[in-house]
């Protein structure tokens, strides 16, 4: 009879675990949160044009950096994000093409304000968001071989990007020699804030060492190159001495 009651015990903690599991399902995937709403996003690109004249397959919406991230085809005109918390959101559009590069964004005109109002209820940004060409990206890298900036007494480089053909001057900045670079090939992003860097324009760059005082070491390192397009990347490199630096004279 002992046996028989310990088994029954048993039996029925299990039907009760089985039952508190199955309930948690059920509040965990059945419901929707009622404080949560709907945000639907409808873009342009440029002048009202067509996605394919502009090679733009996917359109990538990201709210808050990205806190919450969604994709539509182009055609759809628009970006829709589920169950979304009520409240205050920036969100930000990328045109992306068939190889995966943002080649418009809507960084443009900053992030734009939206709001979620929840219960359910359907918000619709207006006016549609307008997206532009990505500029291109420079990226910049150095080697001193055995030395270091102090020990070349490189403190800084300054760089001038040019259209194409030399004729005007797209950007003109400069970048610490002690700027961290990224990743496995160390390069270092060149500041663009106000994106002057047109990825079908861009076509030269110069890099010159500077000493602590501003004075030029050596002869600038000139690249000529085809131009990247909206959105892509164009990697230079520089070998670097006390004697100046010098570049392949063409992106890696």
């Amino acid at each position: 009879m002992l046996m028989l009651a310990l088994l029954m015990n048993r039996r029925l903690r299990t039907a009760a675990t089985l039952a508190i599991i199955s309930g948690l399902g059920l509040a965990c995937g059945g419901k929707e949160d009622p404080k949560a709403g709907v945000l639907v996003v409808p873009y342009e690109l440029g002048n009202h044009k067509d996605c394919s004249s502009l090679g733009v397959k996917v359109v990538r919406a990201e709210l808050d950096d990205p806190m919450y991230v969604e994709e539509a085809l182009c055609d759809s005109g628009e970006v829709r994000f589920e169950q979304v918390p009520s409240g205050g959101y920036h969100v930000r559009l990328f045109g992306i093409d068939n190889k995966g590069v943002a080649v418009m964004d809507s960084l443009q005109a900053g992030e734009v304000p939206v709001s979620v109002v929840g219960n359910g209820t359907t918000v619709v940004a207006d006016p549609a968001i307008m997206l532009t060409a990505a500029p291109a990206h420079l990226l910049l890298r150095w080697n001193f071989g055995f030395g270091t900036c102090d020990s070349a007494g490189v403190d800084r480089f300054a760089i001038t990007a040019w259209r194409n053909d030399g004729s005007a001057l797209l950007l003109d900045t400069e970048v610490p020699c002690k700027l961290v670079g990224q990743g496995a090939d160390q390069y270092r992003t060149v500041p663009d804030v106000d994106r002057q860097l047109a990825g079908d324009e861009l076509g030269e760059v110069n890099i010159q060492p500077l000493d602590k005082n501003g004075v030029e070491m050596g002869q600038p390192s000139t690249f000529n190159f085809a131009v990247p397009g909206p959105g892509h990347n164009v990697a230079l490199s520089v070998n670097c001495s006390q004697g100046g630096c010098k570049g392949s004279g063409t992106p890696d």
